[in-house]
């Protein structure tokens, strides 16, 4: 078949061919030349009955026609209805984590699809989705202990020491296995949940004079 006879089916169609193959038990290459595709992409149609039937219900609408406007419509839901699930379980979901669920998605669905920056930016203002940081463990620090601490003790601390025998020495954490900081939420989604910081951590330490 050549590749201006080969035509891109309706998801409802699709369905339509898998019933007749194992409802009706029509051979799949008359299947084929029924519905103008050619053998291999019926095969491959067979194999993705799951996601087709997962897809239409989401729709729910069975008479649809793919319209070719609207050619990204059936990625979109999918990933939406992927991206509730993966809220409710509390999962973190970046930029990153949207635009492989996406492609894959698309590979799933057979349809040509790259998600680009413009892309994800209108799917989550037609979800209202935005970043919401996680609210760690926190606690009010007591900064009359610590200047109390800098201006009475410290000195005391210093005696008997020359200046140029004292350093000063800065350390922060490098949190090597952390997680984000945030995920992406539904604008509506309640409070994200609190995060803990990985106790495996590298220490940095810089001194100086």
């Amino acid at each position: 078949m050549s590749a201006s006879q080969r035509k891109t089916l309706s998801i409802s169609e699709q369905l339509e061919l898998i019933d007749d193959v194992k409802v009706k038990k029509l051979k799949l290459a008359a299947a084929a030349k029924k519905y103008g595709i050619g053998y291999s992409t019926a095969a491959k149609i067979l194999k993705k009955e799951d996601d087709l039937r997962s897809c239409m219900q989401m729709n729910g609408n069975t008479n649809r026609k793919r319209k070719r406007q609207s050619v990204h419509k059936d990625v979109n839901e999918a990933l939406t209805q992927w991206f509730t699930q993966a809220c409710a379980h509390g999962a973190t979901v970046t930029d990153h984590v949207i635009r492989q669920k996406a492609s894959q998605l698309a590979v799933n669905l057979e349809v040509d699809f790259e998600p680009s920056n413009g892309w994800l930016m209108r799917w989550k203002q037609a979800n209202n989705v935005s970043f919401k940081k996680f609210h760690g463990e926190s606690t009010s620090a007591d900064h009359g202990s610590a200047n109390e601490w800098v201006t009475n003790v410290l000195p005391q601390l210093f005696r008997g020491y020359d200046p140029k025998d004292v350093w000063n020495c800065d350390e922060t954490g490098i949190f090597y296995k952390a997680m984000p900081s945030g995920s992406l939420r539904f604008a509506k989604f309640p409070k994200t949940d609190s995060r803990c910081f990985s106790s495996q951590t590298w220490t940095a330490v810089k001194s100086k004079l």
